[in-house]
């Protein structure tokens, strides 16, 4: 944790001294570089990664565990996994450490599903028993992901961790006046993003023309007021959602991005990991649009939204010192809320339906209540799930597309999502005929389950249909839009925290189900 001179203490070293350190000015990017070098550089890499990000980790670890020891667990396994994923060449696609904690989460998930959940916070454990083990994924992620690798830095070091200037300048590998001058505007593209997954995630089409009123409306200085809007907002909830989002991202950004990125106890991580101020103090507190109901964030604070991953055996020897009287006194047997923030409604986003109460009029008359020109709408209609056209694949829960990494036509690449775009790898067709999909970039190649349920999805030769393996290639898609793999038909195709896709128990969850986009 952090001293008083503003070092950490792990494993009885201060950080920044060089002594046994000899990468401790390097930048994550480039220890990630390291770590898929020869052995002995990795191991110095991973050491320095483990100095720098093992505080904070223990701490998110706590949060999740009933006591040290599984928390300490927790931590050590997450360490682990990441190290295997970058050796292999995966990219984290988020900073070092929030990687980490997506991964504390996504271990816990795993813990929710055996023995080991009796290691568990029980509020987390039923919040996962409640949502389904490999819950929705935090909302703000999409977004951020979408960001380039020095937005992202930017923010998750400078504001939601709120490291020193020369520490977020070291880990995201930038001088501090590139810090000084860049977290605003990395803040406003994060800002423009979430407004972009959010109207695309929208099968209405006259959402688009309200993305200029959204932003004019939340602009910290001189906000445009605009009735259409609020009417619009009545019945559409991915403006309001957009709306609120954006809204957060102004008044409190770090309230906002920490529960917005992390999928359970974001806040309480805020508040414990650094014992300052409580987030979200010193927001703004003028309304605006005065005539809606006061903002509630629709983010998610107590929804796990990792998948589910089959525990590793350590690739790090827990060598961490005992828990000091401190550290191990702090440990709660259950998480509470912290009295600072503000509560936080707990849902999906974007829901399936409007989780708040639409905005209400006042009955005192006013220009600005004149009634809009523009005709009603009728309520959107239901998504068009992907069929015999070629057409993007898009997830209904986060709006991203569904992709082949790297672009890489070759047997066994990846399956992904990704910021939707006009890359031919984005376009798929249902070949209804013999029951697969195909993809645009090469009809030669069709999604493929790999015959498991726990390999994630790939691409494969259609040839193979005429094969013993046929079952492999097949799926179905149903009304709803959720792709059932051939051989685990109970099983949904889903984004499974960062940008993988695999295949989870269907449930009914927004997140599993894909509607056509652009053909």
């Amino acid at each position: 944790m952090a001293r008083a001179d503003g070092t950490d203490e792990v494993g009885g070293s201060a950080y920044g001294r060089t002594d046994g350190r000899g990468h401790a000015d390097a930048s994550d990017a480039r220890l990630t570089d390291l770590l898929r070098a020869d052995s002995a550089t990795a191991y110095q890499a991973l050491q320095e990664l483990r100095a720098r990000h093992h505080p904070s980790v223990l701490a998110y670890a706590r949060l999740c565990a009933t006591g040290e020891t599984p928390a300490r667990q927790l931590a050590a396994q997450a360490f682990t996994l990441a190290a295997r994923e970058t050796a292999r060449g995966i990219d984290l696609g988020v900073p070092w450490r929030h990687r980490l904690l997506l991964l504390t989460a996504r271990e816990a998930a795993a813990w929710a599903a055996d023995e080991r959940s009796a290691g568990l916070d029980p509020t987390l454990l039923l919040v996962l028993h409640s949502t389904g083990a490999d819950g929705p994924l935090p909302p703000l992620l999409a977004p951020f992901q979408s960001l380039p690798a020095r937005a992202q830095g930017l923010i998750w070091y400078g504001v939601v961790e709120g490291e020193p200037l020369d520490r977020t300048a070291v880990f995201a590998g930038l001088s501090p006046a590139d810090v000084a001058h860049g977290t605003d505007r990395a803040l406003a593209a994060l800002s423009q993003a979430c407004l972009r997954s959010r109207l695309a995630a929208s099968t209405d089409p006259h959402c688009g023309d309200f993305r200029r009123l959204i932003s004019e409306s939340v602009r910290p200085d001189s906000p445009r007021e605009s009735a259409d809007l609020r009417s619009h907002m009545a019945h559409c909830v991915h403006c309001t959602t957009a709306y609120e989002e954006l809204s957060a991202l102004r008044d409190a950004p770090r309230a906002a991005l920490v529960e917005g990125l992390l999928p359970w106890a974001g806040a309480a991580y805020g508040s414990r990991l650094h014992g300052g101020p409580k987030i979200g103090t010193g927001a703004r507190t003028t309304p605006r649009l005065p005539h809606r109901p006061p903002r509630r964030l629709l983010l998610t604070s107590a929804a796990l939204g990792v998948a589910l991953a089959p525990l590793l055996a350590f690739l790090l020897t827990q060598r961490d010192s005992p828990p000091s009287q401190e550290s191990a006194g702090a440990t709660p047997s259950a998480v509470s809320t912290p009295p600072g923030p503000p509560p936080v409604t707990v849902t999906v986003s974007p829901p399936p339906a409007v989780s708040s109460p639409p905005p209400t009029r006042s009955a005192s008359p006013s220009p600005s209540k004149a009634p809009s020109k523009r005709p009603s709408k009728p309520p959107a209609a239901a998504p068009t799930p992907p069929g015999t056209a070629y057409a993007q694949i898009v997830n209904v829960a986060s709006g991203r597309c569904l992709d082949i990494s790297g672009a890489d036509l070759e047997k066994g690449t990846d399956v992904i999502t990704a910021p939707c775009s006009s890359s031919p790898t984005q376009r798929w067709r249902v070949d209804s005929a013999r029951g697969a999909l195909q993809s645009y970039a090469d009809p030669d190649f069709c999604l493929d389950s790999r015959g498991a349920t726990d390999d994630g999805v790939g691409i494969w030769e259609c040839a193979s249909l005429e094969g013993r393996n046929a079952q492999n290639l097949r799926f179905a898609v149903d009304t709803v839009g959720v792709i059932r793999p051939a051989v685990a038909p109970d099983f949904a195709v889903a984004p499974t925290g960062g940008t993988s896709v695999s295949l989870v128990r269907e449930s009914g969850r927004a997140d599993q189900r894909w509607r056509a986009g652009v053909s």
